[in-house]
């Protein structure tokens, strides 16, 4: 399963919605309407399915889902 097909999962089992327009494009704070808590939640559950860890300062950098999955790739 792809990294993208892997976040799109973990991003439904955490919101418990569908998540239907989810490309490397999607902006966590627009597109998909999620505050900082939300989105510090869904870091720590990407965290522990990957077995990576996100450092703060990388934190501000990952605004797309493609730049989260170009963070991972890297990382694991």
């Amino acid at each position: 399963m792809s990294t993208i097909d892997q976040l799109k999962k973990i991003f439904e089992d955490y919101t418990g919605n569908p998540v239907p327009e989810f490309t490397e494009d999607t902006v966590f704070t627009t597109d998909m309407v999620m505050n900082s808590f939300e989105i510090f939640g869904l870091i720590c559950e990407v965290e522990d399915h990957f077995g990576i860890e996100i450092p703060d300062r990388e934190l501000m950098k990952l605004v797309t889902v493609g730049d989260l999955v170009a963070y991972i790739d890297e990382n694991k």
